[in-house]
Protein backbone atom coordinates (compact mmCIF):
# COMPACT_ATOMS: atom_id res chain seq x y z
CA UNK A 1 0.00 0.00 0.00
CA UNK A 2 2.70 2.49 1.02
CA UNK A 3 4.83 1.69 -2.02
CA UNK A 4 1.79 2.07 -4.25
CA UNK A 5 0.93 5.47 -2.78
CA UNK A 6 4.49 6.72 -3.12
CA UNK A 7 4.48 5.56 -6.73
CA UNK A 8 1.30 7.52 -7.37
CA UNK A 9 2.75 10.63 -5.79
CA UNK A 10 5.95 10.29 -7.84
CA UNK A 11 4.09 9.75 -11.09
CA UNK A 12 2.15 12.98 -10.50
CA UNK A 13 5.18 14.89 -9.22
CA UNK A 14 4.76 17.82 -11.61
CA UNK A 15 1.56 18.84 -9.83
CA UNK A 16 2.44 17.46 -6.41
CA UNK A 17 5.55 19.65 -6.09
CA UNK A 18 3.43 22.79 -5.90
CA UNK A 19 1.02 21.16 -3.48
CA UNK A 20 3.97 20.03 -1.35
CA UNK A 21 5.41 23.56 -1.23
CA UNK A 22 1.99 24.95 -0.31
CA UNK A 23 1.62 22.39 2.51
CA UNK A 24 5.13 23.16 3.82
CA UNK A 25 4.56 26.93 3.85
CA UNK A 26 1.12 26.70 5.44
CA UNK A 27 2.22 24.20 8.09
CA UNK A 28 5.13 26.45 9.05
CA UNK A 29 2.73 29.39 9.39
CA UNK A 30 0.37 27.33 11.54
CA UNK A 31 3.25 26.31 13.81
CA UNK A 32 4.31 29.94 14.31
CA UNK A 33 0.76 30.99 15.18
CA UNK A 34 0.14 28.00 17.46
CA UNK A 35 3.42 28.54 19.30
CA UNK A 36 2.74 32.23 19.90
CA UNK A 37 -0.79 31.59 21.20
CA UNK A 38 0.42 28.73 23.40
CA UNK A 39 3.02 30.94 25.13
CA UNK A 40 0.44 33.68 25.74
CA UNK A 41 -2.18 31.26 27.07
CA UNK A 42 0.26 29.37 29.28
CA UNK A 43 1.73 32.54 30.78
CA UNK A 44 -1.71 34.07 31.36
CA UNK A 45 -2.92 31.02 33.31
CA UNK A 46 0.05 30.80 35.67
CA UNK A 47 -0.54 31.88 39.32
CA UNK A 48 0.07 35.56 39.99
CA UNK A 49 1.15 35.00 43.58
CA UNK A 50 -1.59 37.26 44.97
CA UNK A 51 -5.36 37.75 44.89
CA UNK A 52 -6.83 41.22 44.21
CA UNK A 53 -10.47 40.20 44.66
CA UNK A 54 -12.30 42.73 46.88
CA UNK A 55 -9.14 44.77 47.53
CA UNK A 56 -8.87 48.56 47.49
CA UNK A 57 -6.23 51.25 47.49
CA UNK A 58 -6.90 53.95 50.10
CA UNK A 59 -6.00 57.50 49.12
CA UNK A 60 -5.44 60.11 51.84
CA UNK A 61 -5.57 63.87 51.88
CA UNK A 62 -4.89 66.65 54.37
CA UNK A 63 -6.82 69.68 55.42
CA UNK A 64 -4.70 72.80 55.18
CA UNK A 65 -4.89 75.04 58.21
CA UNK A 66 -4.23 78.62 57.10
CA UNK A 67 -3.47 79.64 60.69
CA UNK A 68 -0.68 77.06 60.83
CA UNK A 69 1.11 77.11 57.48
CA UNK A 70 3.86 74.79 58.73
CA UNK A 71 1.43 72.00 59.61
CA UNK A 72 2.06 70.26 56.29
CA UNK A 73 5.66 69.84 57.29
CA UNK A 74 4.87 68.22 60.64
CA UNK A 75 5.99 64.71 59.72
CA UNK A 76 5.83 63.38 63.26
CA UNK A 77 2.21 64.45 63.65
CA UNK A 78 1.40 62.96 60.24
CA UNK A 79 2.85 59.65 61.33
CA UNK A 80 0.77 59.52 64.50
CA UNK A 81 -2.41 60.51 62.68
CA UNK A 82 -1.72 57.98 59.96
CA UNK A 83 -1.28 55.09 62.42
CA UNK A 84 -4.46 56.05 64.31
CA UNK A 85 -6.38 56.24 61.06
CA UNK A 86 -5.15 52.80 60.08
CA UNK A 87 -6.28 51.45 63.43
CA UNK A 88 -9.74 52.93 62.80
CA UNK A 89 -9.90 51.17 59.45
CA UNK A 90 -8.85 47.84 60.99
CA UNK A 91 -11.75 47.99 63.43
CA UNK A 92 -14.38 48.53 60.74
CA UNK A 93 -16.60 45.40 60.70
CA UNK A 94 -16.57 45.22 56.90
CA UNK A 95 -12.74 45.26 56.68
CA UNK A 96 -10.81 41.99 56.71
CA UNK A 97 -7.23 43.29 56.58
CA UNK A 98 -5.31 46.57 56.22
CA UNK A 99 -1.74 46.73 55.00
CA UNK A 100 0.84 49.39 54.16
CA UNK A 101 3.37 49.39 51.37
CA UNK A 102 5.79 51.62 49.53
CA UNK A 103 5.65 51.38 45.73
CA UNK A 104 4.02 47.95 45.85
CA UNK A 105 0.46 48.28 44.52
CA UNK A 106 -0.18 45.57 41.91
CA UNK A 107 -0.86 46.65 38.34
CA UNK A 108 0.76 50.06 38.72
CA UNK A 109 4.04 51.59 37.61
CA UNK A 110 4.82 52.50 41.22
CA UNK A 111 7.89 50.34 41.78
CA UNK A 112 11.18 50.13 43.61
CA UNK A 113 14.31 48.39 42.41
CA UNK A 114 17.40 47.34 44.28
CA UNK A 115 20.57 45.34 43.78
CA UNK A 116 20.11 41.59 43.64
CA UNK A 117 20.69 39.52 46.76
CA UNK A 118 23.65 37.36 47.72
CA UNK A 119 24.01 34.87 50.54
CA UNK A 120 25.66 35.98 53.76
CA UNK A 121 29.01 34.33 53.03
CA UNK A 122 29.15 35.31 49.38
CA UNK A 123 31.81 37.89 48.56
CA UNK A 124 30.86 38.41 44.90
CA UNK A 125 28.98 41.56 43.97
CA UNK A 126 25.60 40.96 42.35
CA UNK A 127 24.93 43.55 39.65
CA UNK A 128 21.44 42.23 38.86
CA UNK A 129 18.56 44.60 39.66
CA UNK A 130 15.52 43.13 41.42
CA UNK A 131 12.03 44.40 42.20
CA UNK A 132 11.93 45.44 45.85
CA UNK A 133 8.69 45.36 47.83
CA UNK A 134 8.47 47.19 51.18
CA UNK A 135 5.32 46.47 53.16
CA UNK A 136 3.86 45.44 56.49
CA UNK A 137 3.06 41.74 57.08
CA UNK A 138 -0.65 42.58 56.73
CA UNK A 139 0.09 43.32 53.08
CA UNK A 140 0.26 39.53 52.66
CA UNK A 141 -3.16 39.15 54.29
CA UNK A 142 -4.67 41.79 52.02
CA UNK A 143 -3.58 39.90 48.90
CA UNK A 144 -3.89 36.42 50.45
CA UNK A 145 -0.33 35.51 49.55
CA UNK A 146 0.79 31.94 50.11
CA UNK A 147 3.91 29.93 50.78
CA UNK A 148 4.92 27.35 48.12
CA UNK A 149 3.05 24.64 50.05
CA UNK A 150 -0.15 26.72 50.18
CA UNK A 151 0.00 28.03 53.77
CA UNK A 152 -0.86 31.69 54.55
CA UNK A 153 2.32 33.71 54.14
CA UNK A 154 1.36 36.11 56.95
CA UNK A 155 1.42 33.29 59.53
CA UNK A 156 4.86 32.14 58.40
CA UNK A 157 6.28 35.67 58.57
CA UNK A 158 4.99 36.24 62.09
CA UNK A 159 6.12 32.80 63.24
CA UNK A 160 9.79 33.36 62.45
CA UNK A 161 12.24 36.19 63.16
CA UNK A 162 13.68 38.19 60.31
CA UNK A 163 12.06 40.61 57.92
CA UNK A 164 12.90 39.39 54.42
CA UNK A 165 10.64 37.18 52.32
CA UNK A 166 12.07 35.46 49.24
CA UNK A 167 10.18 33.95 46.31
CA UNK A 168 10.54 30.26 45.66
CA UNK A 169 12.15 30.78 42.25
CA UNK A 170 15.26 32.53 43.66
CA UNK A 171 15.86 30.53 46.85
CA UNK A 172 17.50 27.62 45.02
CA UNK A 173 19.88 29.97 43.21
CA UNK A 174 20.93 31.72 46.42
CA UNK A 175 21.34 28.77 48.76
CA UNK A 176 21.32 25.69 46.56
CA UNK A 177 18.37 24.33 48.54
CA UNK A 178 14.68 25.05 49.02
CA UNK A 179 15.24 25.70 52.76
CA UNK A 180 15.87 29.41 53.33
CA UNK A 181 14.08 30.37 56.58
CA UNK A 182 16.59 31.56 59.17
CA UNK A 183 19.39 32.08 56.65
CA UNK A 184 20.88 35.50 56.02
CA UNK A 185 21.34 37.51 52.85
CA UNK A 186 22.87 40.81 51.77
CA UNK A 187 22.40 43.24 48.91
CA UNK A 188 26.17 43.56 48.47
CA UNK A 189 29.29 42.23 50.24
CA UNK A 190 29.54 45.32 52.48
CA UNK A 191 25.89 45.61 53.59
CA UNK A 192 24.43 44.30 56.83
CA UNK A 193 22.95 40.81 56.63
CA UNK A 194 19.17 40.38 56.74
CA UNK A 195 17.44 37.26 58.02
CA UNK A 196 14.93 35.38 55.88
CA UNK A 197 11.54 35.05 57.59
CA UNK A 198 9.63 33.03 54.97
CA UNK A 199 9.50 31.80 51.38
CA UNK A 200 6.59 32.85 49.18
CA UNK A 201 5.14 31.93 45.82
CA UNK A 202 6.66 34.01 42.98
CA UNK A 203 4.80 37.24 42.22
CA UNK A 204 4.14 38.42 38.67
CA UNK A 205 3.38 42.03 37.80
CA UNK A 206 0.81 41.18 35.11
CA UNK A 207 -0.82 38.09 33.62
CA UNK A 208 1.24 38.22 30.44
CA UNK A 209 4.57 38.75 32.25
CA UNK A 210 7.01 36.26 33.66
CA UNK A 211 7.98 36.50 37.34
CA UNK A 212 11.21 38.50 37.67
CA UNK A 213 13.68 38.53 40.55
CA UNK A 214 12.11 40.20 43.57
CA UNK A 215 11.93 40.11 47.35
CA UNK A 216 9.81 41.60 50.13
CA UNK A 217 11.06 43.53 53.15
CA UNK A 218 8.52 43.45 55.99
CA UNK A 219 7.99 46.27 58.49
CA UNK A 220 6.99 44.30 61.58
CA UNK A 221 6.87 47.05 64.20
CA UNK A 222 4.97 50.32 64.49
CA UNK A 223 8.28 52.11 64.88
CA UNK A 224 9.48 50.84 61.50
CA UNK A 225 6.21 51.96 59.94
CA UNK A 226 6.42 55.34 61.65
CA UNK A 227 10.00 55.83 60.43
CA UNK A 228 8.96 55.03 56.87
CA UNK A 229 6.04 57.47 57.02
CA UNK A 230 8.28 60.17 58.45
CA UNK A 231 10.88 59.54 55.76
CA UNK A 232 8.54 59.19 52.74
CA UNK A 233 5.56 61.35 53.76
CA UNK A 234 1.94 60.26 53.89
CA UNK A 235 1.38 60.91 50.20
CA UNK A 236 3.97 58.30 49.22
CA UNK A 237 2.77 55.56 51.57
CA UNK A 238 0.19 53.20 50.10
CA UNK A 239 -2.61 51.87 52.24
CA UNK A 240 -4.32 48.74 50.96
CA UNK A 241 -7.32 46.97 52.43
CA UNK A 242 -9.36 43.87 51.80
CA UNK A 243 -13.07 43.91 52.46
CA UNK A 244 -14.72 40.80 53.82
CA UNK A 245 -16.26 38.28 51.47
CA UNK A 246 -19.69 39.36 50.32
CA UNK A 247 -18.90 43.07 50.25
CA UNK A 248 -19.79 44.62 46.90
CA UNK A 249 -18.09 47.55 45.19
CA UNK A 250 -21.39 49.40 44.87
CA UNK A 251 -21.67 49.40 48.68
CA UNK A 252 -18.47 51.43 49.10
CA UNK A 253 -20.15 54.85 49.23
CA UNK A 254 -22.52 53.63 51.92
CA UNK A 255 -19.57 52.21 53.85
CA UNK A 256 -17.67 55.51 53.76
CA UNK A 257 -20.70 57.49 54.88
CA UNK A 258 -21.39 55.07 57.75
CA UNK A 259 -17.87 55.51 59.15
CA UNK A 260 -18.26 59.28 59.45
CA UNK A 261 -15.59 60.93 61.59
CA UNK A 262 -13.66 57.67 62.03
CA UNK A 263 -12.12 58.27 58.61
CA UNK A 264 -10.44 61.48 59.77
CA UNK A 265 -7.78 61.94 62.43
CA UNK A 266 -6.43 65.45 62.92
CA UNK A 267 -5.99 67.02 59.50
CA UNK A 268 -5.58 63.66 57.77
CA UNK A 269 -8.58 61.96 56.20
CA UNK A 270 -9.53 59.22 53.74
CA UNK A 271 -10.46 60.80 50.44
CA UNK A 272 -11.24 57.85 48.15
CA UNK A 273 -10.99 54.08 47.90
CA UNK A 274 -10.15 52.72 44.47
CA UNK A 275 -10.56 49.03 43.59
CA UNK A 276 -7.34 47.30 42.55
CA UNK A 277 -9.39 45.72 39.77
CA UNK A 278 -9.56 49.15 38.11
CA UNK A 279 -5.77 49.36 38.09
CA UNK A 280 -5.74 45.90 36.53
CA UNK A 281 -8.22 46.88 33.82
CA UNK A 282 -6.21 49.99 32.92
CA UNK A 283 -2.90 48.13 32.90
CA UNK A 284 -4.08 45.15 30.87
CA UNK A 285 -6.18 47.04 28.32
CA UNK A 286 -3.36 47.71 25.80
CA UNK A 287 -2.12 44.13 26.03
CA UNK A 288 -5.61 42.62 25.78
CA UNK A 289 -6.34 44.84 22.78
CA UNK A 290 -3.19 43.56 21.09
CA UNK A 291 -4.17 40.02 22.01
CA UNK A 292 -7.59 40.46 20.40
CA UNK A 293 -5.92 41.77 17.26
CA UNK A 294 -3.57 38.79 17.22
CA UNK A 295 -6.44 36.33 17.64
CA UNK A 296 -8.43 38.10 14.90
CA UNK A 297 -5.42 37.93 12.58
CA UNK A 298 -4.91 34.24 13.36
CA UNK A 299 -8.60 33.60 12.72
CA UNK A 300 -8.41 35.43 9.40
CA UNK A 301 -5.33 33.43 8.42
CA UNK A 302 -7.02 30.16 9.38
CA UNK A 303 -10.05 30.96 7.23
CA UNK A 304 -7.79 31.69 4.24
CA UNK A 305 -5.71 28.60 4.89
CA UNK A 306 -8.85 26.50 5.23
CA UNK A 307 -10.29 27.57 1.89
CA UNK A 308 -6.88 27.37 0.23
CA UNK A 309 -6.08 23.81 1.36
CA UNK A 310 -9.63 22.49 0.99
CA UNK A 311 -9.89 24.10 -2.44
CA UNK A 312 -6.56 22.69 -3.60
CA UNK A 313 -7.42 19.09 -2.70
CA UNK A 314 -10.99 19.51 -3.87
CA UNK A 315 -9.81 20.48 -7.37
CA UNK A 316 -7.11 17.80 -7.27
CA UNK A 317 -9.70 15.12 -6.47
CA UNK A 318 -12.14 16.46 -9.07
CA UNK A 319 -9.46 16.36 -11.75
CA UNK A 320 -9.00 12.61 -11.12
CA UNK A 321 -12.60 11.62 -11.78
CA UNK A 322 -11.61 9.51 -14.77
CA UNK A 323 -9.00 7.62 -12.77
CA UNK A 324 -11.43 7.03 -9.90
CA UNK A 325 -14.15 5.88 -12.31
CA UNK A 326 -11.79 3.48 -14.02
CA UNK A 327 -10.71 1.93 -10.75
CA UNK A 328 -14.32 1.65 -9.64
CA UNK A 329 -15.14 -0.09 -12.93
CA UNK A 330 -12.48 -2.76 -12.32
CA UNK A 331 -13.82 -3.57 -8.86
CA UNK A 332 -12.39 -1.06 -6.29
CA UNK A 333 -14.87 -0.32 -3.50
CA UNK A 334 -15.99 3.19 -2.59
CA UNK A 335 -14.42 2.94 0.88
CA UNK A 336 -11.12 1.79 -0.62
CA UNK A 337 -11.04 4.64 -3.11
CA UNK A 338 -11.75 7.24 -0.42
CA UNK A 339 -9.16 5.72 1.91
CA UNK A 340 -6.42 5.70 -0.73
CA UNK A 341 -7.11 9.30 -1.73
CA UNK A 342 -7.00 10.41 1.88
CA UNK A 343 -3.82 8.46 2.62
CA UNK A 344 -2.22 9.96 -0.47
CA UNK A 345 -2.96 13.45 0.85
CA UNK A 346 -1.57 12.53 4.28
CA UNK A 347 1.61 11.16 2.69
CA UNK A 348 2.10 14.45 0.91
CA UNK A 349 1.67 16.22 4.24
CA UNK A 350 4.03 13.81 6.05
CA UNK A 351 6.76 14.50 3.51
CA UNK A 352 6.89 18.10 4.78
CA UNK A 353 7.93 17.00 8.29
CA UNK A 354 11.74 16.77 7.72
CA UNK A 355 11.78 20.19 6.06
CA UNK A 356 9.61 21.68 8.79
CA UNK A 357 12.00 20.33 11.45
CA UNK A 358 14.87 22.07 9.66
CA UNK A 359 12.82 25.27 9.73
CA UNK A 360 12.17 24.86 13.49
CA UNK A 361 15.83 24.28 14.24
CA UNK A 362 16.76 27.46 12.40
CA UNK A 363 14.05 29.42 14.21
CA UNK A 364 15.38 28.23 17.57
CA UNK A 365 18.96 28.96 16.54
CA UNK A 366 17.96 32.53 15.70
CA UNK A 367 16.01 32.73 18.99
CA UNK A 368 12.81 33.69 17.20
CA UNK A 369 10.29 31.82 19.44
CA UNK A 370 9.55 33.34 22.84
CA UNK A 371 11.77 31.30 25.17
CA UNK A 372 11.94 33.98 27.89
CA UNK A 373 8.42 33.45 29.20
CA UNK A 374 8.31 29.72 28.40
CA UNK A 375 11.29 27.45 27.84
CA UNK A 376 11.18 25.47 24.63
CA UNK A 377 10.57 21.98 25.96
CA UNK A 378 9.45 18.71 24.37
CA UNK A 379 5.85 19.17 25.44
CA UNK A 380 5.74 22.63 23.84
CA UNK A 381 7.24 21.18 20.65
CA UNK A 382 4.79 18.28 20.55
CA UNK A 383 1.71 20.40 21.26
CA UNK A 384 2.41 23.03 18.60
CA UNK A 385 3.51 20.49 16.00
CA UNK A 386 0.50 18.25 16.69
CA UNK A 387 -1.94 21.15 16.47
CA UNK A 388 -0.42 22.26 13.16
CA UNK A 389 -0.56 18.82 11.55
CA UNK A 390 -4.00 17.96 12.94
CA UNK A 391 -5.43 21.16 11.46
CA UNK A 392 -3.76 20.44 8.14
CA UNK A 393 -4.97 16.82 8.21
CA UNK A 394 -8.54 17.93 8.89
CA UNK A 395 -8.47 20.39 6.01
CA UNK A 396 -7.04 17.76 3.64
CA UNK A 397 -9.71 15.30 4.75
CA UNK A 398 -12.51 17.75 3.96
CA UNK A 399 -10.92 18.68 0.65
CA UNK A 400 -10.83 15.02 -0.39
CA UNK A 401 -13.88 13.51 1.30
CA UNK A 402 -16.63 15.72 -0.15
CA UNK A 403 -15.69 15.52 -3.86
CA UNK A 404 -14.65 11.88 -3.49
CA UNK A 405 -18.09 11.02 -2.13
CA UNK A 406 -19.74 12.64 -5.15
CA UNK A 407 -17.46 10.87 -7.61
CA UNK A 408 -17.81 7.42 -6.04
CA UNK A 409 -21.60 7.75 -6.12
CA UNK A 410 -21.50 8.23 -9.90
CA UNK A 411 -22.06 5.31 -12.22
CA UNK A 412 -18.65 3.95 -13.37
CA UNK A 413 -19.86 4.00 -16.98
CA UNK A 414 -20.63 7.70 -16.61
CA UNK A 415 -17.16 8.53 -15.34
CA UNK A 416 -15.34 6.41 -17.92
CA UNK A 417 -16.08 8.84 -20.76
CA UNK A 418 -13.59 11.27 -19.12
CA UNK A 419 -10.92 8.67 -19.74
Amino acid sequence: MIKHLLTLIWNQRSGNVWIFLELLLVTAMLWVMADSLLVDAYTYRQPLGYDITNTYSVEFNKEFDSSSPDSLQDAESDSENFLRLLDNLRHCPEVEAVGLSAAAIPYTYSRRFRNGLISENDTAYNSQVWRWYVATPDYCRVFRMKTPDGKPLYDEIMRHPGNVVLPENVVEGLFGTSMAVGKKIKTDPESNPMEVAAVMQPMREREFDKAIGHYLTCLKTDQEVSDLITEQGVYYIQCLLRMKDGFKAEDMNAFLQAQGDRLQVGDLYVSTLKPISEYRADMLKPRLDNQKKKIAMVGFMLVNIFFGIVGTFWLRTQSRRAEIGLRAAVGASKAQLRRELFLEGLFLLALTLPFLLIFLVNMLYLDMPDTYRLAYTWWRFLITLSVSYLLMGGMIYLGIRIPANKITRMNPAETLHYE
